[in-house]
Formats: structure tokens, C-alpha cells, sequence
């Protein structure tokens, strides 16, 4: 059962991060193409980038918890 979960685990943390990195290029391809639309906006055009990289950090974190409690059941 818990390789399962350490399995499921992976899935999720390789997802997400592989949706973060694919954002990341996508908004940086969009501030190329159309400069003037981020210009309008009072905050840098990477600003949503910096909390989903917030959000996934946590995520990391708590997946890197779980996959932790997860080894060290199996160990005993």
C-alpha cells in the first residue's frame, strides 16, 4: 500500500511541476508577443508565477513529508 502512495506521490509533485514549468514558458512566450496588455498592470508580469512557485514549494514540502512519514513506516 505505501508504494502505491509513494507512487501517487510522485505522480502529483511530477504533474505539477511539470503544469508549472509549462505555465512559466507559456506566460513568458505571452509577454513576447503582447507586451502591452502586462503593461498595464501595476505588477511585473512574472507576479503570478512567484505564488504558484509559492503554492508549489508547499506542495513539495508536503509531499516530501508524506513520502518521509511513508519510508519510515516501512522501515519499522
Amino acid at each position: 500500500m505505501e508504494e502505491k502512495l509513494q507512487k501517487a506521490i510522485k505522480v502529483v509533485l511530477g504533474g505539477a511541476l511539470g503544469i508549472f514549468i509549462g505555465r512559466s514558458l507559456w506566460l513568458r512566450q505571452d509577454v513576447r508577443a503582447r507586451p502591452e496588455l502586462y503593461q498595464a498592470n501595476s505588477a511585473p508580469w512574472y507576479t503570478p508565477l512567484l505564488w504558484e512557485g509559492a503554492i508549489l514549494l508547499g506542495l513539495f514540502l508536503l509531499g516530501g513529508l508524506a513520502w518521509w512519514l511513508l519510508d519510515r513506516r516501512r522501515k519499522k
